[in-house]
């Protein structure tokens, strides 16, 4: 694996491609203020809303393939605005740590992952240092149907993130195809990862396939 010494830079906007999954769900503030992941910057300010767990398989980006597991707590207090935050962060791959942090701000950490796909099932694997992180297993259902984030107000896709005293802003653009899904298992280490089955699971959808740009960031 290569260090962040040995990695080329790869300036916004990413074009990427890919599939995954993605969890809605409903979590209490102390979870998030205790369990949350929240960086010293974002500590209370979280402005509640809907948080969301994402499993994606980019098979292509400016980066080359990766994969990653991510968590969004809901949405924060950006100056007088709201807008969604990643607080916890695991990539596949060194290239994706080093750009998605200088682009974006986005805490990437590094892990291992392994997937193992049967029929209509995904298991992933994410571990660190030889410590299990997370381990999911998706069902999903063959009916998708088309959606794009063209249609959405873009305050409910834009991240906002705090890194070396200043504030990155993007507002990825996406589409693809969505189908439902069920989370059939989940073990998760809480000093790694958010627990949260600790809160009330909402929606699970599998994303059989997307398109999607992150541009460059507004950074304020």
């Amino acid at each position: 694996m290569k260090n962040e010494d040995s990695v080329a830079g790869a300036p916004a906007p990413w074009s990427l491609e890919g599939k995954g999954y993605i969890i809605l769900v409903k979590l209490d503030r102390e979870f998030v203020r205790n369990r949350g992941f929240l960086p010293e910057e974002l500590s209370g300010s979280f402005a509640g809303g809907i948080g969301t767990i994402m499993y994606v398989d980019y098979q292509s980006s400016d980066v080359g393939p990766y994969r990653e597991l991510l968590f969004i707590p809901g949405m924060f207090s950006f100056d007088r605005k709201k807008y969604f935050s990643i607080t916890k962060i695991y990539v596949s791959t060194m290239a994706s740590v080093v750009n998605g942090q200088s682009n974006w701000g986005i805490p990437k950490e590094v892990a291992e992952f392994e997937v193992i796909e049967e029929g209509n099932t995904d298991r992933i694997r994410v571990s660190k240092n030889d410590r299990l992180c997370a381990e999911l297993c998706f069902r999903s259902y063959p009916f998708a149907i088309p959606v794009t984030t063209r249609i959405v107000p873009p305050r409910f896709h834009t991240l906002a993130h705090l890194s070396g005293g200043k504030t990155y802003m993007t507002t990825p653009e996406a589409r693809g195809a969505v189908s439902c899904a069920r989370l059939a298992e989940a073990v998760i280490d809480q000093s790694l990862f958010p627990d949260f089955t600790r809160g009330r699971i909402l929606f699970v959808a599998g994303i059989p396939r997307f398109r999607m740009v992150f541009p460059k960031a507004v950074i304020v």
